[in-house]
């Protein structure tokens, strides 16, 4: 006999809410995983299992830097076990940016072995907390989907990951090359939600944006929006959050509308948030070293798609029923 356990009753899910509820008010509203950014925590309530995350990104808008300031302060502090699929680096690639970033070192410092007497006095002392922190990375160019689910359970299994990060949504590969693009992305997504759900646990994955951000012009106009994600329906439709890395400096713009200065910033823009509210708040963002650190003053964020042109806007987004053609969307 079949037993179909695909349904419950009320009684089992309003009890499973209840544990739920209970849980966190014992822990005082404090996320089991947080981002590590507390701005961004009280939009997302942190990472929650059984979910996807999608943080996008142009090139240089330090989305990659954004993820691993992320994952330092889980394994960090936090001391929890993190398995990162690196699809665009080496191993030693990440290892150096993490190094860079948690000892405070110009990357290519390290890269180049020319660092000086207080560098060297940095990497003495916070070396050693950071090698025993529970990082584990699997690099692959062109990852194919089946080894990556299948290393992720064992890696969950054996090693008690508690979140995986996947720095590239579009160089995984389906390894089918009769589906067209649009329909690789929209099973891998389908794939990545089932992972996350039966494994419970988060999965953050960071994603393309196409070039059309690049021919508009303006403030506003060079902010990304849930249409520059390559495949941007699927990707809508199945992520439970979508954010934004955005970095007006790189674009030539150095102040906003009301004369602040956006140089050494990035924005971070939530645009898709499963029963919770919209928001962006600002980073200061150190290119040299990869460290991204909370203003001094602000970590201001709001409901509705807010913006570096007045962050108390309240915004609608735009339609998640907007579906954009697949021409000229890979950024390269």
């Amino acid at each position: 006999m079949i037993h179909d356990i695909s349904y419950a009753n009320m009684r089992d899910m309003l009890d499973d809410c209840i544990i739920d509820v209970q849980e966190r008010s014992d822990n005082m509203g404090v996320p089991r995983i947080s981002s590590g950014f507390q701005p961004l925590d009280n939009l997302i309530g942190g990472f929650e299992n059984g979910r996807v995350y999608v943080v996008g990104g142009r090139p240089c808008m330090g989305r990659e830097d954004f993820v691993l300031s992320i994952i330092i302060d889980i394994i960090v502090e936090s001391k929890q076990p993190v398995l990162l699929f690196s699809t665009n680096h080496l191993k030693s690639d990440y290892i150096h940016r993490l190094l860079a970033i948690h000892c405070e070192i110009p990357s290519q410092h390290l890269y180049q072995g020319s660092l000086d007497s207080n560098e060297w006095k940095r990497v003495d002392e916070r070396v050693l907390p950071f090698a025993g922190a529970p990082l584990y990375i699997h690099d692959c160019l062109d990852l194919p989907l089946n080894e990556l689910i299948e290393t992720a359970r064992n890696c969950i299994r054996e090693r008690e990951i508690k979140i995986i990060f996947i720095d590239c949504l579009q160089m995984i590969d389906f390894a089918k090359e009769d589906d067209n693009p649009s329909k690789r992305i929209a099973k891998i997504m389908l794939s990545l939600k089932q992972l996350a759900c039966l494994s419970d646990v988060p999965i953050v994955v960071g994603s393309m944006l196409s070039r059309g951000i690049e021919r508009r012009q303006g403030l506003e106009g060079k902010q990304p929006q849930l249409i520059d994600l390559a495949n941007s329906s699927y990707i809508e439709e199945l992520a439970d959050v979508i954010m934004m890395v955005h970095r007006p400096e790189y674009c030539h713009i150095y102040r906003d509308a009301n004369g602040r200065d956006l140089r050494g910033q990035i924005e971070i823009i939530v645009k898709k948030n499963a029963l919770k509210p919209l928001g962006s708040f600002i980073l200061d963002y150190h290119q040299e070293t990869g460290i991204i650190r909370l203003k001094k003053n602000t970590g201001k964020s709001v409901s509705g798609s807010g913006n570096l042109k007045d962050l108390s806007d309240d915004r609608s987004f735009k339609s998640m029923t907007e579906v954009s053609t697949y021409e000229d969307e890979l950024p390269f």
